[in-house]
């Protein structure tokens, strides 16, 4: 699994430009099969806080699969992210029926 992962981030960070980890991850996830986006979700869960504001971010700018990975990511964080999601929620109103979705899963 680390290494599919792996080998699919260094062929995005060979591309003409350079993206960061976790925007390598959400690329592949938008072709990836079912196993795959599990196996990158795992990932971005693995990584914890590290990736709570990105996570945010991308829910609030992004439609679509990968939209689902990031809420069920924070979901699986739990606990940890609660404070950073009620603050976007607080900061961007037409973020707060996502932020609900997810404290409530949370709970």
């Amino acid at each position: 699994m680390q290494a599919l992962l792996e080998n699919e981030v260094v062929n995005l960070y060979t591309q003409d430009r350079v993206i960061s980890e976790f925007d390598a991850l959400m690329e592949s996830a938008k072709t990836a099969d079912a196993t795959l986006k599990s196996k990158i979700e795992n990932e971005i869960v693995a990584k914890g806080m590290k990736f709570v504001p990105e996570l945010i971010e991308h829910i609030q700018s992004n439609r679509g699969i990968t939209r689902g990975i990031c809420a069920m990511s924070l979901i699986r964080i739990g606990k940890d992210c609660i404070a950073s999601v009620k603050e976007a929620a607080s900061i961007n109103k037409e973020f707060a029926w996502a932020a609900n979705y997810i404290l409530n899963e949370i709970r």
